[in-house]
């Protein structure tokens, strides 16, 4: 979230509306969605279980595209990790109608704007926008490598190269990327979650592109998928056009994939690592429930209080001292239980110890002291005004959509959940901050300067 200045601005929220079913066919049915005045979604479904919804708004003869699968790095197994990272890259490969390297060629000639795609550890996801006149062609092309991708033992290696190299940079070669891999590591035992999106340098050396192949006929399928579309559109021009493309894609039968749950933690854990750094480096992680938990709005109101802005808690104890270059704090919104993570990167001569008592000092203020009617209200405005400005864009729109609808219960649960932010209080910030920042169940990452091998 950006830092602001406090913004007083309105609170009020309209409620969400969500219609019965408006109409159906043979092929799907669809209701609406009230989220927000301006933010209407028609959700469509269809017999192969794929979803769609559509966002009108005709501020600019453009659209935003956006396939959410329900896959990521938690959807791998031991020896497989970095997989769902990894064919990612092989999407933008060729499939059995196009050569590879059209793909890009053919978005590049119809004008579009921020191709790219990214994965979570909870999914991944394929976006780009373009002229309206385009939408036909973008459904079709998006459709097509959904089901008819190449992956052969060539795309496969060349892709794999790509990855390890960025793994390189990203987590080998860069002191926060490695911190933030071991904080995982150390916090998760038994989860997922505590292997790397990029996944480990051994698996990726040793996987093959019949690992690839499975993993696509696994998890690219229509009932694994959501579609988004926001702009220049019209819902059934949009729905007919799915239907035409992705109506024949047949679903896969979804086989169960055990996650194990992750053991209560009942003690701190350290690890220190010797780094490419010139001052000490903190990472510290508490275990947090779901992005979708009751809870959750609570926490994003902490996280607000404590590292939000020139006025926030951290900043004043943290940087304004004199103790830290830079503090932040953010709770993660996964699928399943993440972490509630803060870091700091320490002014010259400054140990990191220092910094981890600061912060238990400021976790423990929550729970002993009366929040200021005032803080708490700055903490609201900087809410609702990053919630709004959030949503300015196509892009952002479908963004926010997708994430809400795959992840979190529905499109319509993101302002559910604002309007639980806005009602916040003081007990239940107490509450919240005593349940989950226990100092036993902390997990510290420090990043030392590496030593010196002169006169060795």
């Amino acid at each position: 979230m950006k830092m602001i200045q406090t913004l007083f601005i309105s609170v009020g929220i309209l409620s969400v509306t969500s219609c019965a079913t408006l109409s159906s066919s043979r092929d799907s049915s669809s209701e609406k969605i009230k989220v927000i005045d301006s933010l209407e979604v028609t959700r469509f479904t269809f017999k192969n279980g794929l979803r769609l919804l559509v966002h009108q708004d005709r501020s600019s003869p453009t659209f935003a595209y956006q396939v959410w699968f329900n896959v990521g790095s938690r959807n791998e197994e031991e020896g497989r990790t970095g997989l769902a990272h990894l064919f990612e890259h092989m999407m933008f490969k060729g499939t059995s109608k196009l050569p590879d390297g059209e793909f890009d060629r053919l978005m590049d000639e119809m004008g579009a704007v921020g191709q790219n795609a990214y994965t979570t550890q909870d999914h991944t996801t394929y976006i780009e926008q373009l002229p309206k006149e385009r939408l036909e062609k973008v459904i079709e092309l998006e459709a097509d490598r959904m089901r008819n991708l190449v992956v052969n033992d060539q795309s496969f290696s060349t892709e794999r190269e790509v990855v390890q190299n960025e793994r390189r940079f990203r987590n080998e070669n860069s002191p926060d990327g490695l911190m933030y891999q071991e904080l995982y590591g150390l916090a998760f035992t038994k989860h997922p979650y505590r292997w790397p999106v990029i996944g480990y340098a051994q698996d990726l050396a040793t996987m093959t592109a019949a690992d690839a192949r499975a993993f696509y006929l696994k998890h690219y399928a229509p009932n694994r998928a959501v579609i988004v579309v926001s702009g220049d559109v019209r819902a059934d021009n949009v729905r007919d056009l799915v239907q035409k493309y992705y109506g024949e894609h047949p679903r896969v039968e979804l086989s169960p994939h055990p996650i194990a749950p992750e053991p209560e933690q009942k003690s701190p854990r350290r690890k220190t690592l010797r780094l490419n750094v010139q001052v000490e480096k903190l990472i510290m992680g508490y275990h947090i429930p779901n992005g979708s938990h009751e809870d959750q709005p609570v926490l994003d109101v902490i996280q607000t209080l404590l590292s939000s802005g020139r006025s926030s808690r951290l900043q004043k104890a943290l940087v304004d001292s004199g103790i830290a270059s830079s503090a932040w704090g953010y709770a993660s919104t996964s699928q399943d239980p993440d972490l509630f993570i803060f870091g700091v990167s320490l002014q010259d001569q400054v140990k990191a110890n220092l910094a981890e008592k600061v912060i238990l000092r400021e976790l423990s203020r929550l729970t002993a002291e009366e929040i200021p009617q005032l803080e708490l209200e700055r903490a609201r405005n900087i809410l609702n005004f990053g919630f709004y400005t959030s949503l300015e864009g196509n892009f952002e729109k479908a963004e926010f959509i997708g994430m809400h609808e795959s992840q979190m219960g529905g499109a319509e649960k993101g302002l559910e959940m604002q309007k639980k932010r806005l009602q916040v209080t003081t007990s239940q910030i107490r509450e919240v901050a005593a349940k989950y920042f226990q100092p036993d169940r902390r997990s510290v990452i420090v990043g030392l300067k590496k030593t010196s091998n002169k006169g060795n």
